[in-house]
């Protein structure tokens, strides 16, 4: 299976939402589309899934035209699952009802041996067996969760489509169901499109993440790509903590505070050279009490438990400095930034 988005764009009157978004998704790939709210992610979902039409470019799945400014496949005929943040879970239907639904709607040539197969394997799939006669209110959010995947899941689509579906959740099952959600992937070798604002969630589960900003595709690339070679200023920034060092490049080598300071990483993008600047994150940057690099003092402390996150002024900046718990400095104490 393969997806392609073609130029695809969309404008509400004359405002714009999303601007000449292109991507090919390749079979069995788990692409997350990241960014701020309003940047258009679930925007570029619904024209995927057949819930709106672009004003601009092309939808095709396997070479076949899915939708385009004049024409759009309704979402019932495309090979796809949905999951939606709100569950989408009727109060009358047990577990089992919502999970066989698909197959009565979509799948009514199947025989009845095979679709009691196809329900058994979502429900294992998901870990909702022994809960198949249960009502939604007697449900968790995660099972609720679960029961939105397993419902998804059963046709066998060649794309799933995953609009914020752990918005809804607390911080500790979000976590669990990431886990979740990696194991089905792996399991059924389905191809997910996943929209999050998350960066955490993008950055665990995907082999590949689309940065939209402002409706435009800022950076796409591996979550490796993303956090360690940031394309632009606001990828920097936006996804985890960034600090932006002062000095010179020379080729791949940027020196500041009078050479006391190398840092030979990555190749960077261009935008840095131009501005004189080397993004680093706060784990790439070691303490010292001397020696060379870049003086500081110590302004705030946070204990993390594995770690202790510093602020140093430096540069007439602030920067973030995460070091293990062993390297234990004191607010006020007075430092050399080092590159580890």
């Amino acid at each position: 299976m393969s997806l392609v988005i073609d130029h695809i764009s969309m404008s509400y009157g004359k405002t714009a939402v999303l601007h000449d978004i292109s991507a090919e998704i390749g079979k069995g790939e788990f692409l997350s589309i990241l960014g701020h709210s309003g940047c258009g992610k679930t925007t570029l979902l619904k024209i995927i899934g057949g819930f709106m039409k672009p004003t601009g470019g092309r939808i095709l799945m396997d070479g076949t035209l899915y939708s385009d400014p004049s024409r759009s496949l309704p979402p019932e005929k495309r090979d796809m699952g949905m999951v939606f943040q709100s569950f989408a879970l009727w109060p009358h239907m047990t577990v089992r009802q919502h999970v066989e639904f698909p197959l009565q709607c979509r799948n009514k040539d199947l025989s009845a041996a095979e679709k009691e197969k196809r329900i058994v394997h979502a429900l294992e799939a998901t870990g909702l067996n022994g809960l198949e006669d249960r009502y939604p209110d007697e449900l968790s959010g995660g099972q609720k969760q679960r029961v939105s995947l397993a419902r998804a899941i059963v046709s066998g689509p060649s794309l799933l489509l995953m609009d914020e579906p752990l918005s809804a959740l607390d911080a500790d099952l979000r976590i669990s169901m990431r886990k979740e959600i990696s194991r089905i992937h792996r399991l059924t070798g389905t191809t997910v499109i996943f929209v999050t604002h998350d960066q955490g969630e993008a950055l665990s589960l995907s082999d590949r993440i689309m940065v939209l900003n402002g409706g435009r595709i800022e950076q796409l690339g591996t979550p490796q790509d993303i956090y360690l070679r940031p394309a632009t200023k606001f990828i920097a920034s936006f996804i985890g903590r960034c600090n932006f060092v002062k000095g010179d490049w020379n080729g791949d080598t940027f020196r500041a505070g009078e050479g006391s300071f190398v840092f030979q990483g990555a190749p960077v993008a261009d935008v840095f050279h131009r501005d004189h600047v080397c993004p680093i994150r706060p784990e790439q940057f070691r303490l010292a009490e001397n020696g060379s690099g870049l003086p500081g003092v110590i302004r705030e402390k946070q204990y993390n438990g594995r770690e202790i996150h510093y602020a140093v002024s430096c540069q007439d900046d602030l920067f973030s400095v995460y070091t293990s718990a062993a390297e234990n400095y004191a607010i006020g104490d007075e430092v050399y930034l080092q590159c580890r």
